[in-house]
């Protein structure tokens, strides 16, 4: 054995790991006299690692013009640049070039291939990469999930979770934190308190990144107190742990918590950086807090030194107006459910009270062409009355009723609410397109700005 190249290779890999890895690395690697596969390698996944891609680029050029032909570990070293710069074209040519040369049954290889197609958001085919994969480790079955979560495609990512569990593959804390975003992004909360429950049980709650993501999770199933508990028992919390309880609470209208969090990260020594003040400048905003989002605002040039960025592909949203009234319209004539009589009656009696207390209709917003009386029927009619009516009829006093809806909240039914949450004395929780709205005592976490 060549003792040169022994030893060369040896500081190679040393040096790589320093700040110094341009000069210092390819100083020892231009010095051997002699240079393998495992030199060449160790040079390109320095230069990865290091930021270097097109240097690592470079260097796979001149491996192969010196004679010698891509491994797997090379191809695994640089799949992940086509995957941050998005090049599914080139990407497809290592693909290639791994079928030729038989390395699609390499566990590392397969990953790559499956993180980039991910990343470039060709599920579809990070899917079939993954079917093909021989032996399926933990690993694998993170990736593909986490591909078709940050893709969006979550009903896809929980087939393939549960899958994982049928297979009885051993969940590590990466297969938590990949599909937990899945139930916070249904608002499952069955499911995510199984895995809840499977967190505890692996000894992961003690893990930061999972525990964020299970305060994510259950602000966006609406419980926001649990999701409180959790952030209180997160030993070292870092900045994700603060923003992603900040966000929480602002979802759920809750301002003054939002606000005196974001002053405890202070007191504590936390250094808020730009995604925490962009949380609660949002948050600020949300609530409609013009005076401490334009403080917070000052902030962030006099005493955190962070400036506003203005980046040139600035996306324009355009509104659009949707007709929600004639949906409306379409749906108060719906007697389709068996308990309709029943929910109509409780639906009457509670508007009786509430004009006995005082509520008058806000009919201005129906924009159809029709008297008072027609108008105060057409807003009768609007789902999350009769879903309400229907959870009061339902279940025990004092119970919660939780309404999820996929449109904003119209104003005459988030005043008819605040008056039922009194009348009734319960609370009512219900999601909208826009946030949480907590009623309870004739009064709303919002504070009547959405």
């Amino acid at each position: 054995m060549d003792i040169h190249l022994t030893i060369g290779n040896a500081l190679i890999n040393i040096s790589r790991i320093g700040s110094r890895v341009d000069s210092s690395m390819k100083k020892v690697f231009e010095m051997m006299p002699t240079r393998d596969i495992i030199s060449w390698n160790t040079v390109i996944a320095g230069n990865v690692q290091n930021g270097l891609h097109e240097d690592a680029l470079v260097m796979v050029r001149e491996m192969g013009n010196a004679g010698l032909k891509p491994d797997i570990f090379t191809l695994s070293s640089i799949l992940p640049i086509f995957a941050q710069y998005v090049d599914v074209a080139k990407g497809k040519e290592i693909h290639g070039y791994v079928i030729r040369y038989g390395f699609e049954k390499d566990l590392y290889v397969a990953n790559s291939l499956i993180n980039m197609y991910s990343r470039c958001s060709r599920v579809e085919d990070s899917i079939r990469v993954f079917k093909v994969t021989p032996q399926r480790y933990a690993i694998s079955w993170n990736s593909v999930i986490a591909g078709c979560v940050h893709n969006s495609m979550f009903d896809e990512g929980l087939r393939l979770f549960r899958q994982m569990l049928r297979d009885n593959v051993i969940l590590g804390s990466v297969s938590f934190s990949s599909i937990m975003p899945a139930c916070a992004h249904f608002t499952t909360l069955n499911l995510g308190k199984q895995l809840h429950g499977y967190i505890l049980r692996c000894g992961f709650d003690d893990n930061v990144f999972i525990s964020s993501s299970l305060v994510d999770m259950y602000a966006k199933c609406g419980h926001i107190r649990i999701a409180r508990w959790i952030f209180d028992d997160i030993k070292g919390r870092d900045m994700v742990s603060w923003t992603t309880m900040i966000m929480g609470f602002d979802l759920h209208g809750y301002a003054q918590d939002f606000i005196s969090l974001f002053e405890q990260m202070k007191l504590e020594g936390i250094r808020r950086n730009h995604v925490a003040l962009a949380a609660i400048l949002t948050a600020c905003s949300h609530a409609s807090m013009i005076d401490e989002g334009r403080r917070y605002f000052d902030q962030m040039t006099e005493e955190y030194g962070i400036r506003p960025r203005v980046h040139k592909n600035v996306d324009l949203a355009e509104k659009v107006v949707t007709k929600i009234f004639e949906i409306d319209l379409e749906n108060t004539d719906d007697q389709s459910h068996p308990q309709r009589d029943e929910i109509n009656d409780a639906i009457r009696e509670l508007l009786e009270k509430m004009e006995q207390a005082g509520y008058v209709a806000y009919t201005s917003e129906v924009s159809h062409d029709v008297d008072d009386e027609q108008k105060k029927y057409l807003l009768y009619g609007h789902s999350k009355r009769r879903a309400i009516a229907f959870g009061i009829m339902s279940t025990p006093d004092g119970t919660t009723i939780r309404v999820i809806k996929n449109i904003k909240v119209c104003v005459d039914c988030h005043t008819v609410i605040k008056f039922i949450s009194e009348i009734v004395g319960r609370e009512i929780v219900v999601r909208d397109s826009s946030r949480f709205h907590h009623f309870r005592d004739g009064e709303c976490s919002c504070g009547d700005y959405w």
